[in-house]
């Protein structure tokens, strides 16, 4: 371990059964899990209105445009942010972002409530506050802890995301027949708001020795497309981006081929039940139920394996993971149609979204934050927002296409889809090596003048007077 047991405090001794812990950072870790808690149990809120919106008012073919249209979006916003981030920095710049979301939410509920269409500027609105607000609470987290803190901690912080996830999926669900959509979306502003007042505190509670030490500025930011360009220019970044173009490429697909399905699956239902059953209701139960398990998942996930595997493989060996579980499930997607009707596709593909959506938000999520700890702030802030938000949208705008000419002119069934999201994982597992091999590299740049940890115990020496002392440390 990395302290004396007895050091510890009464809460750092629980969270120790997770992740390594050091003395004094016991409540810097619990506002940051906090932090997590009440951003993702918001945006799962929002997240299961935006579905039950589009897909009552619009098919789900339509639905992978609006994605895609809001990658095109992001080209205008991310270098705002990076004007404001030149004004604001660090807990002031976090609590402006997510203000900005705070005000707005209750606008849509007022015109939703009013009778106005707003199925599709809220599906955008709602992808651009899953990406931003989440981003600007992860590059504070790297921004406030080292790279060894927060490779411990970041495993902390993302079981407070999953854990709120998994309350606002299943709260969701439950109060979707109670409470209205505008009511719903006045819930969700309220557990937003509440982490406004969490920036502050978070950065003054981490600990002098766990705190960040990279530099203010690495190569200049273009000013013309802000952080985008930044990604542009570093090999590192770029490669982090790629990952996330090709991930959120294969996970829109497979959101795609899922959406497809619920909506037919719904449609026959309030067509079997003459006309009793509501669509919009159906479809938003349906997806509580999925974030529900999903979340479930990557709980269990996150609190049991993350802090194991990286003490196993590191950060290098956890990239591997979830391309390789993505690329066995849509192979046996692939295989549906030779399964004979064995297992239902629709189940099938419920399944494998459950499994790699979870390991998504356990631990691909955990190692995707982990990977800016060693670089400067900068590209903590606008390299990073970038790449969260304009790159993860550039993947969907390359799916939209993707979909469109498979369905069009191609005349692709879920199949087709299938193999190609299982190539795309193939390239994605090659890309994980390479950018595994760049974070470690970084790593060992990063931790110059940063004490070592102990992993475990050092072995005791016997010395003898007049004889040399040689104490060998085992790696």
């Amino acid at each position: 371990m990395i302290s004396d047991h007895a050091e510890l405090s009464r809460f750092e001794r629980i969270l120790s059964l997770v992740t390594r812990v050091r003395p004094g950072e016991g409540r810097a870790a619990f506002l940051f899990f906090l932090h997590g808690f009440l951003l993702l149990s918001s945006y799962q809120v929002v997240k299961a209105l935006r579905e039950a919106f589009m897909l009552t008012k619009f098919s789900a073919e339509t639905r992978s445009y609006a994605v895609a249209l809001t990658a095109l979006v992001l080209m205008f916003v991310v270098p705002f942010y990076g004007w404001v981030r030149r004004h604001l920095d660090g807990a002031r710049l976090l609590r402006t972002v997510t203000l900005f979301f705070v005000v707005t939410m209750p606008l849509f509920a007022t015109l939703a409530y009013r009778g106005v269409s707003i199925a599709f500027p809220f599906y955008i609105w709602v992808s651009i506050y899953g990406l931003m607000v989440v981003s600007q609470m992860w590059a504070f987290a790297a921004d406030s802890f080292n790279v060894k803190s927060g490779q411990r901690l970041f495993v902390v912080i993302m079981l407070g995301a999953n854990l709120g996830a998994l309350v606002g999926a299943k709260v969701t669900q439950l109060a979707v027949t109670a409470l209205s959509p505008m009511g719903l979306m006045l819930l969700a502003t309220g557990l937003l708001g509440a982490t406004l007042f969490l920036a502050g505190p978070e950065r003054a509670a981490v600990p002098e020795g766990s705190r960040a030490i990279s530099t203010e500025h690495g190569r200049p930011v273009p000013r013309l497309f802000g952080g985008i360009g930044l990604v542009l220019r570093d090999r590192y970044l770029l490669l982090i981006a790629l990952l996330v173009v090709l991930l959120n490429w294969i996970n829109t697909t497979g959101e795609f081929i899922l959406a497809d399905y619920v909506k037919a699956d719904a449609a026959a239902r309030v067509a079997a039940s003459g006309g009793a059953l509501d669509m919009s209701s159906l479809i938003t139960a349906f997806y509580g139920d999925f974030q529900f398990w999903v979340t479930l998942f990557s709980f269990g996930i996150q609190l049991f394996l993350v802090s194991r595997i990286y003490q196993l493989v590191g950060v290098r060996g956890a990239l591997l993971i979830h391309p390789i579980v993505v690329a066995v499930g849509y192979g046996l997607l692939a295989l549906g149609p030779m399964l004979g009707g064995f297992v239902p596709i629709f189940t099938l593909i419920r399944w494998i979204k459950i499994a790699e959506n979870s390991i998504d938000y356990s631990i691909m999520n955990t190692t995707r934050q982990a990977l800016f700890l060693p670089v400067d702030r900068d590209a903590k802030y606008e390299g990073k927002t970038a790449i969260d938000s304009f790159f993860w949208r550039l993947g969907d705008l390359i799916q939209a296409g993707v979909v469109y000419a498979g369905l069009n002119w191609l005349g692709w069934g879920v199949p087709q889809f299938a193999v190609l999201n299982l190539l795309l994982a193939l390239v994605w597992i090659g890309l994980a090596f390479s950018i595994g091999r760049e974070f470690a590299a970084k790593a060992r740049e990063n931790v110059i003048n940063v004490a070592p940890e102990v992993g475990a115990p050092i072995p005791d020496l016997r010395y003898e007077p007049g004889r040399p002392l040689d104490h060998v440390v085992p790696a």
